[in-house]
């Protein structure tokens, strides 16, 4: 079956307090929205279009060409933002998942399990959900005596009874291509925001007798968004956190861990050894019994087995093995002759 994804990304994010974009913010070593992007094409999703528009350019040049590129040049909602994807997708047999750009750390296994979960259920459109112990700000997740999802309540709409749902919308969905792009012309903008919400297909797929599904995940930090600057330091020190212990439980002796930055695409053998105030970033590959630091810097390099690098930068380079970069040296394009 063939699988499409669309990412929405257009957003300025007012409350980044920044000219940037919000989904080019980077979370250690590369922009938000290329986390998304990795967890699509771990599932060998081909069909990515990142709907983008407030500060285009630079997204696109952080981003470059990982996806294909739809253009919102007005923020009129998202239901509109997944609109001007239809040049590339409609038409296009199989299942489109939605995602959006400022959900960074969504992992691919909930992605898969969606996708079969929306094909086991035979379901036309699925909703994925989450209980969040603080839903306020979410739309919520109406469902019927029989569990099934009739309806998306954003908050501001909610009865006092409808916000103490503690099942969120996490703004994902696995849908029927084709019935999407048939679908998205009925979204009106009758609101008093004017925008085309996404959301209001739920109702239009129930009305026309589609199979609508929820899909209730089980991590809510995993789902949760980043809306300024305080939550997306928070969300990168957990990431890091998660990245530097999994290299500990490997075999790695990280010293001082919490002045080391280590990204999340970087591979590193058991037996090396990372100093005080070291970063190793891009896809990095540090290979056994290599010692790395004090103050150091890897980026987008291979460091072969034994060798040392003290107090230096290291970018787009090889180092070979039992080879010893001395103190204060930048070394960049040295590769193996």
């Amino acid at each position: 079956m063939e699988m499409s994804a669309i990412i929405l990304a257009a957003g300025k994010g007012t409350r980044m307090k920044s000219d940037m974009p919000k989904c080019a913010h980077t979370i250690i070593d590369k922009p938000m929205l290329e986390y998304v992007i990795d967890s699509l094409k771990a599932l060998k999703i081909q069909n990515i279009v990142a709907v983008v528009g407030y500060g285009k350019e630079k997204l696109m040049e952080a981003v470059g060409d990982k996806v294909l590129y739809a253009i919102q040049e007005e923020q009129l909602g998202t239901g509109h933002a997944v609109m001007q994807a239809k040049s590339f997708l409609q038409g296009k047999e199989g299942i489109t998942i939605i995602a959006i750009g400022d959900m960074p750390f969504i992992k691919k296994e909930t992605l898969y399990s969606l996708i079969i979960n929306h094909m086991q259920e035979r379901a036309d459109l699925t909703v994925l959900t989450v209980d969040h112990p603080q839903p306020y700000g979410y739309g919520r997740i109406y469902r019927n005596d029989k569990n099934q999802v009739v309806r998306i309540i954003e908050e501001k709409d909610c009865t006092k009874e409808q916000t103490d749902i503690t099942e969120i919308n996490a703004s994902v969905y696995a849908v029927d291509n084709k019935l999407l792009f048939d679908s998205l012309d009925l979204i009106k903008n009758d609101n008093t925001q004017k925008e085309y919400y996404l959301t209001d297909i739920v109702d239009i797929f129930i009305q026309k007798g589609y199979r609508v599904n929820g899909y209730r995940a089980n991590d809510y930090k995993e789902l949760s968004g980043i809306n300024n600057k305080l939550q997306l330091m928070e969300m990168e020190c957990d990431l890091q956190k998660k990245i530097i212990e999994k290299h500990l439980l490997s075999g790695v002796t990280i010293h001082s861990p919490y002045t080391v930055v280590i990204g999340k695409d970087v591979m590193i053998e058991s037996g090396v050894v990372i100093n005080a105030n070291t970063q190793i970033i891009g896809k990095s590959e540090i290979y056994k019994d290599a010692v790395i630091g004090p103050n150091s810097m890897i980026n987008n390099s291979i460091i072969k087995a034994r060798a040392i690098i003290e107090s230096s930068i290291v970018v787009d380079s090889v180092i070979e093995e039992n080879e010893t970069i001395t103190p204060f040296s930048n070394i960049r394009n040295k590769k193996i002759h």
